[in-house]
């Protein structure tokens, strides 16, 4: 066999090995919003947020909140359900931070953490 000829059958066999190659690791396609980054939360798990003020008002199932957004005073509401952990006593006037979830368009208390004094 000639040079020539071996030096071809060798490129064909080459590039055979690469194209089975790159077919064997192509990826399979994924709908992008099935696609997420470590950093952002899963659909079954909402986002938090957490705020700290002064309580203005509290129930066995709301709390609002007296906060300052900038230098504008900000009045906040949560719902308060089975689910919302408390530490400490829910008075007027004690300090309290929210952390909470906004589902449907209400503030959903998942954790209050109230701090004794004003």
């Amino acid at each position: 066999m000639s040079v020539s000829k071996q030096v071809l059958l060798s490129f064909v066999a080459s590039a055979l090995l690469v194209a089975a190659a790159w077919a064997r690791q192509a990826p399979t396609a994924v709908p992008a919003q099935s696609q997420q980054s470590p950093s952002q939360p899963s659909p079954a798990t909402p986002a938090t947020a957490t705020v700290s003020g002064k309580i203005a008002a509290a129930t066995d199932t709301s709390l609002s909140l007296e906060a300052q957004n900038g230098s504008d005073p900000l009045t906040e509401q949560f719902v308060i359900n089975s689910d919302t952990k408390v530490d400490g006593k829910l008075a007027v006037g004690s300090m309290a931070t929210v952390e909470y979830r906004t589902d449907g368009g209400a503030n959903i208390a998942t954790h209050i953490t109230v701090s004794s004094g004003s």
